[in-house]
């Protein structure tokens, strides 16, 4: 949001606050309003208008994220399924390169692509429960995307001499997929 987005931002709020039967203070109007900057004004309002339907108290700005977002682990969710999506066109033969970037985290953080790829393939119990931990730690330490690979190798390997070009016509591109009702963080 923008400065000039701060009347609505505010108008919304003094509703939302009368329907709690809580007192808003400017001060506190625009101490939730910096907290929430990064949303637009109609994320925002989507956000209250879901936390409206199962929340029970005056939402704080956290509330807001997670009624748009869901939990950490929902996100971690979300990216475990582009994970299985990428397993199930490539296999463990890569390279695979993620939309979502703390997925390379989390995978490096496993063993690498084609150990977590085979994991799963062989139904072993552990790589979704380890996904999940990894994910959750690279969204709490806030990774970037300079932090990781561009992309995950996988057993095939690249030839001798392979350029950038040879590498991004091999490599699996996955966006990241959406679950109904949440967005990802990215």
């Amino acid at each position: 949001m923008e400065s000039r987005d701060f009347e609505g931002f505010f108008g919304l709020l003094k509703e939302v606050a009368e329907l709690y039967g809580t007192r808003l203070s400017k001060k506190r109007a625009e101490l939730f309003f910096e907290a929430c900057r990064g949303l637009s004004l109609e994320s925002f309002a989507e956000g209250v208008r879901r936390h409206i339907r199962w929340g029970s108290f005056f939402p704080a700005p956290a509330e807001v994220f997670k009624a748009l977002y869901g939990t950490h682990e929902d996100q971690a969710t979300m990216a475990w399924c582009d994970v299985l999506e990428a397993i199930r066109k490539t296999g463990a033969e890569g390279p695979v390169k993620f939309a979502d970037y703390r997925i390379h985290y989390a995978i490096e953080r496993m063993g690498g692509w084609a150990h977590v790829a085979w994991a799963v393939g062989e139904k072993k119990r552990w790589p979704m429960k380890d996904f999940i931990y990894w994910y959750v730690f690279a969204l709490k330490i806030n990774i970037d995307p300079d932090d990781v690979k561009p992309y995950l190798m996988g057993n095939r390997g690249l030839p001798y001499k392979a350029g950038p070009e040879d590498i991004a016509r091999m490599t699996l591109e996955v966006p990241a997929g959406q679950a109904r009702g949440l967005r990802r963080v990215l």
